[in-house]
């Protein structure tokens, strides 16, 4: 499969906690050439409070750069960032002192993943006030904030309000059980993610560019347009600045339904 869209990465080197050097960026963008990924929207960190405008041209002076190399390697890479969203948030919206995700209304945007996002009541107050300056936010790897267990109906509530969720690649490939693995499939069982993005931040490891492992993996378990539209067409509508769709995945029968069933089914065949 080709035609993969990666709205979440870190491969702008030297500017963040992601790659370091050209050299692992190069490394990066090789792999996701043989991978399939056609677009990659580049997300460099944002923190609010602690970002000048000197930073702010400095980190997308080497976004640039990395557009540079994506062209000749294939690639076609815009201009992002995701945004932490602390108590000076608002500054940096109302200073524009960030890059949406491909210039367009989308804004990729972060919670703590340290702390338990069921203890602040605030998160819909955030998604609100970005949504009242024009723009929709896109909750980076929302399944990392739960760590007691996924709150469906609160992510609900985001979607409601207009946000669009994003979940890593990484998350489905994790230590099987534990919480953000469990909650990304509960996401996407659910039909309440959009995306499905690397998060990629080294060129080796589990947060390296690809997707058509995760693709192939969702493919079986929830059907292949189900995983078309959280890995290609998603993503690619961010980047087109149009509207995204919902995904149609059926919910699975527990064990004694799919027994139930097959009882059913015999006695109408007896009739």
């Amino acid at each position: 499969m080709k035609g993969f869209v990666d709205i979440h990465n870190h491969s702008a080197w030297n500017v963040d906690d992601g790659v370091q050097s050209f050299e692992e960026a190069k490394a990066c963008l090789t792999r996701a050439k043989e991978d399939g990924i056609e677009i990659i929207v580049s997300t460099p960190h944002y923190i609010p409070g602690r970002f000048s405008k000197e930073d702010f041209d400095e980190i997308t002076k080497r976004q640039y750069e990395l557009i540079e190399l994506g062209k000749k390697m294939g690639i076609q890479i815009y201009l992002g960032s995701e945004i932490f969203l602390n108590d000076d948030y608002l500054e940096m919206f109302d200073q524009g002192l960030f890059h949406p995700l491909a210039e367009g209304n989308y804004v990729l945007v972060e919670f703590d993943v340290r702390k338990n996002i069921k203890s602040n009541e605030d998160v819909e107050d955030i998604l609100y006030e970005i949504k009242l300056r024009g723009f929709t936010p896109v909750i980076a790897h929302a399944e990392r904030y739960f760590h007691d267990g996924m709150d469906l109906e609160r992510v609900q509530q985001w979607v409601d309000i207009g946000a669009i969720i994003q979940v890593n690649r990484t998350s489905f490939f994790v230590k099987k059980g534990s919480s953000s693995q469990k909650n990304a499939f509960a996401l996407i069982e659910h039909n309440l993610a959009h995306v499905v993005a690397t998060d990629t931040h080294h060129d080796d490891g589990p947060r390296k560019c690809m997707l058509s492992d995760v693709y192939e993996l969702l493919s079986k378990e929830y059907g292949e347009e189900n995983a078309a539209i959280l890995c290609c067409e998603n993503p690619k509508n961010i980047v087109k600045n149009i509207e995204v769709r919902t995904t149609n995945v059926l919910k699975k029968r527990s064990f004694f339904q799919n027994l139930f069933r097959k009882r059913q089914e015999k006695v109408s065949m007896k009739r």
